[in-house]
């Protein structure tokens, strides 16, 4: 049986756990790692745990926590069945002296106190706070998938982490420049590129080369046979029925919007009307995939019923209208 590929993730994870970091370098990576990947337990012995399910990441977890703070972690793992996760690794450590090591992280103050990250947003230390925030709760899609765009994103446990990670990364004026954005999915806070040069440009900043190479091949054989797709499909009726369906769409939506504000309808459906006005070449598959993308999970046939909704607002208003 030949191995499974892995997913274009954890080659990324891989690979950045794998580069050389210096001492200072390693402690900002443990921060970004723990203060959105790790669990601190108070006490008279505190405890730090760390899960991840790459042994790379966990060895360099492990080299920063001894390196570091001279602190004798251990490594455990479990096999996880559900999700098809596979084994767990979790980075350990119980030692009173976690106290000051979660202030000098800056991610704790007492044991209680949460701390805003500070030398951590200085240029010279934000990449490795950035490199551990990615190993935490990083994700990209494979641009090699079948899927019609480009995501990456970063999840962090605190709205202002979040905010200030993103300030500092958007304020790059290189040539080639970020722009995340934010949303917000459950407990978590997360930043998100769509952009394909801008993932590129991100994956190469935080160390990983090898992977954006392979991201841009696969992203420029895609981004060709997705237009000679499209070339071919100019020339068939599906594609003249979706441009038909799409501009009855948009006809019906503008009339429900100039009666009904758009704050006036849930998240959900004021996702796909800005998603519908904006894509209006896109079929409800397409539509349905960019939504769960931006953090509004939603199947093809949800799409079809908030549209259907709309339609009927839409009759209602001209049936109003002819009296």
């Amino acid at each position: 049986m030949a191995t499974k590929e892995m997913a274009f993730a954890k080659k990324v994870k891989n690979e950045i756990s794998l580069n050389s970091y210096s001492k200072e370098e390693k402690k900002y990576v443990l921060s970004g790692f723990a203060r959105n990947g790790g669990s601190f337990s108070i006490g008279s012995k505190p405890s730090l745990s760390l899960h991840t399910e790459i042994a790379c990441v966990a060895k360099l977890l492990y080299s920063c926590l001894k390196e570091c703070y001279s602190l004798a972690p251990t490594i455990r793992y479990e096999n996880v069945s559900r999700f098809g996760r596979g084994l767990v690794y979790e980075v350990f450590v119980e030692d009173k002296r976690l106290y000051d090591v979660m202030e000098d992280l800056e991610i704790m103050k007492d044991g209680i106190e949460r701390i805003p990250p500070s030398k951590g947003l200085h240029r010279k230390s934000l990449k490795f706070l950035v490199v551990g925030s990615f190993l935490a709760n990083g994700s990209v899609n494979n641009p090699s998938s079948g899927k019609t765009s480009y995501f990456l994103e970063m999840a962090f446990s605190d709205k202002a982490d979040a905010n200030a990670v993103r300030r500092k990364l958007n304020s790059f004026k290189e040539e080639k420049t970020m722009l995340f954005k934010y949303i917000k999915r459950r407990d978590k806070h997360v930043l998100y590129l769509k952009k394909s040069d801008q993932i590129s440009v991100f994956l190469s900043y935080i160390g990983a080369v090898e992977s954006m190479l392979d991201f841009e091949n696969a992203r420029v054989l895609k981004d060709d046979m997705n237009i000679n797709n499209r070339l071919s499909i100019c020339d068939s009726a599906n594609y003249g029925k979706t441009l038909l369906v799409a501009k009855k769409d948009v006809e019906d939506i503008e009339l429900v919007l100039s009666v009904t504000p758009l704050g006036l309808f849930d998240s959900k459906t004021q996702l796909f009307i800005e998603k519908r006005l904006e894509m209006k070449d896109s079929n409800y598959r397409e539509l349905a995939e960019t939504m769960t993308e931006e953090g509004i999970s939603i199947t093809k046939s949800g799409v079809v019923h908030l549209m259907t909704s709309l339609r009927e607002k839409a009759a209602q208003i001209r049936e109003r209208n002819k009296k």
